[in-house]
């Protein structure tokens, strides 16, 4: 019975440590955003987290990133500091963009994460579609500032903001 319960313990041990642990290249990751309604696109640089990362076993992988808005640059510093202001981004009490995956499935040759994405003090459960090629892990979404409270327009279609996302990986 010890036997049985001993190989039982090391199975599940095994099965959760099997994804693969990426540390993050902070320096070279980046978010590109393009609000359409506004015609405004820039970066925010200086991502970090927590990838792990297991194609094969995707139950057992995880990501964690989180952005930080003060380094936000749209080429124009007027806008950007009035992005970081309390009416918009709110940077000092909320300086970061935050999102956790919640599963990972594969669709069409591409992975998506399903998880919760966090701007100010707003959560929401949005999708990342991404791919992992030579070392960077690329992703694409789709979100509107009106539902984080954030220069709320008219319709929600004029808050689109498209997002890519750049991750390499050491």
């Amino acid at each position: 019975m010890k036997n049985i319960i001993t190989t039982i313990i090391c199975l599940l041990t095994l099965t959760t440590f099997n994804a693969q642990e990426f540390t993050i290249n902070s320096e070279k990751s980046t978010v590109e955003f393009n609000y359409i309604g506004e015609d405004a696109v820039g970066t925010i640089n200086g991502v970090t987290g927590i990838i792990k990362f297991d194609p094969s076993d995707l139950s057992n992988s995880y990501f964690e990133g989180r952005a930080n808005i003060a380094t936000i640059n749209t080429s124009n510093k007027t806008r950007d500091a009035h992005l970081n202001a309390p009416d918009y981004f709110d940077t000092k009490k909320y300086p970061e963009i935050i999102f956790k995956s919640e599963s990972i499935t594969l669709s069409d040759d591409k992975y998506v994460l399903n998880g919760e994405m966090t701007i100010k003090d707003v959560s929401k459960v949005e999708k990342i579609n991404f791919s992992f090629e030579n070392g960077v892990f690329v992703g694409q979404c789709i979100i509107y500032s009106n539902d984080y409270d954030i220069h709320n327009r008219k319709k929600r279609e004029d808050s689109k903001i498209l997002i890519k996302i750049s991750v390499p990986v050491l």
